[in-house]
This record gives structure tokens, sequence and C-alpha cells, in this order.
């Protein structure tokens, strides 16, 4: 199928070869960004973890979203096989492995869940995206102790591109091209981990300890999928189109993803109030 509109890649390359982008930034002598045009597929990864607290009932899972773009010969490539699914899973199974340390042994990382994405499929075109693959984990968290943040709270791990975009209306309600400012803005994406037990704060914030290992522990990661030619992508459904991730930080603010909450109350104290 043809996508609606001419969509692109931008992929950052040293004369043809993978290299450490999490370690070189992207301007280093010797590193541009090669840019695909066309159609092309790329597999979306949902990843889960099961949620069973010590009281109350089991919760929904938590889930993170990573799109990867197969590349073959320096070329995108649609196709995958056996390989290259488990080339990424086990790259996140070390992952898991280095943080679950931090998160209680109530959060279970679950499965993994592959979908065709792209920009064929919806919203930007009109195919659905189909399964093609889960997997199933059963790997607890392995805190020592500690009592679990509240659900909702959230590690944030965010990504960089290089890519910008200008916003229109800045300062002005609504978001119309020629109104209030203009600002460049980069392009970024994000995803947030389960919560993790409250030993890993100090004075309301995240260890520094804490940030970094979760830092390097997704650079390990995402470094490993690239030497497998398996290139972790920011993709945008509204365009159709993808960049290369060319760094992540992780901050020490606690985020909140309020769908994570609780579901149902184990204590509930009422009162009432005198009316005149």
């Amino acid at each position: 199928m043809t996508a609606p509109n001419p969509t692109f890649i931008r992929l950052l390359v040293q004369a043809g070869t993978f290299l450490d982008w999490f370690s070189n930034p992207w301007h280093t002598p010797g590193l541009d960004m090669a840019t695909w045009t066309g159609d092309y597929e790329l597999r979306k990864l949902t990843v889960s973890w099961s949620r069973t607290p010590t009281i109350g009932v089991v919760q929904d899972r938590d889930q993170c979203t990573f799109h990867f773009l197969n590349l073959t010969g320096g070329e995108p490539d649609a196709t995958w096989n056996d390989a290259d699914f488990t080339a990424v899973e086990s790259a996140f199974d070390a992952f898991w492995t280095a943080i679950k340390v931090y998160y209680p042994n109530e959060t279970k990382l679950s499965e993994y869940a592959w979908r065709k994405d792209g920009p064929a499929f919806k919203p930007f075109g009109d195919l659905l995206s189909p399964t093609v693959l889960i997997v199933t984990r059963a790997v607890n968290g392995s805190a020592s102790g500690g009592t679990p943040l509240p659900p909702q709270c959230s590690m944030s791990v965010t990504e960089v591109t290089e890519s910008s975009f200008l916003a229109y209306g800045v300062g002005v309600p609504g978001h119309v091209a020629g109104t209030g400012r203009t600002q460049m803005r980069n392009r970024w994406g994000r995803f947030y981990l389960p919560a993790m037990v409250a030993d890993n704060l100090t004075d309301g914030r995240y260890l520094t300890s804490a940030c970094t290992a979760h830092s390097t522990a997704v650079k390990t990661m995402y470094n490993t999928c690239v030497a497998a030619g398996l290139i972790p992508v920011m993709y945008s459904p509204t365009t159709g189109n993808t960049w290369s991730i060319t760094g992540v930080h992780v901050d020490d603010i606690v985020d909140v993803v309020r769908s994570r909450r609780y579901v149902t109350p184990i204590t509930r104290a009422p009162n009432t109030i005198n009316a005149p």
C-alpha cells in the first residue's frame, strides 16, 4: 500500500556501520543523518508488567511501547525473522535484569507483544496493525524490602532526536500559523516505567544512583539492538515519519501516570457534615 503522503526515515550513520549512538553526539565528525523516503515498515513492541499488590485486587498491567526499524545491508527491511525478535527480547531481558532490583516483587515482567506499524497503518494510513508475536515472561522485581511507591508514580525515560519542529501561536490560545510567537522545538520520545520502592527516593526525588543505573541500562539495551541492525526509533503516527534516537536521559523528578492508580480503595473514611 502507498502511504497517503510522502514519508521519510532519518537515521544516524557512519559510513554505513552501526555505532554507539548514545555515547557519541550525532554531530561528531564522520557522522551524518541518512534519509530514506518512501514506504517502510516498523515493528512496535509493547512490554507489559503484571501487578499483584500485597493487599487489594490485581491491577491492570503497566505497559511501555517501543518502535524498531530493521536494517538489512543498510536498507530498511520490512521482513523480520525469529532471530530478529529474539535479539530485541534478549536485550530487554538484560535491561530488566539490570534494573529489577529497584522494583517490588509484586511487579512482574510478563509479556512482549509485537505488532506491525508504520505509515501504512492507522492513524496515518488505512491498515490495522496486526499482532505478529506474543512472548510471555515471568520475572518479578527483586527489591529487598521497602514499601512500593503509589502505582501512579513513575520514572520516565526521555529519548532525544536531532529533529525539531516549529510551534505556532505560542502564548496565545490555539496553534495558528502567523499568530503569537513562533518557537523552534526539539522532538522527543518518552516511556514510563512501573513504580519503584520508596527507598529509591530522597527529599521527594529519585536518587542519583537510580537515575544513572536506569539511563545506563537503556543505553546498553538500545546499543545492543543497534549492533544487531534493529534500530530503536521514534515514530510519529501523525506524520508517518521516523527519526533515530540519538540520546536518552533520566531525571530525578517523579512522574505521574494517572491511569495506573489503584482501581479500588481498601479504606474509606466517610463523615457527615451538619446542614443548616
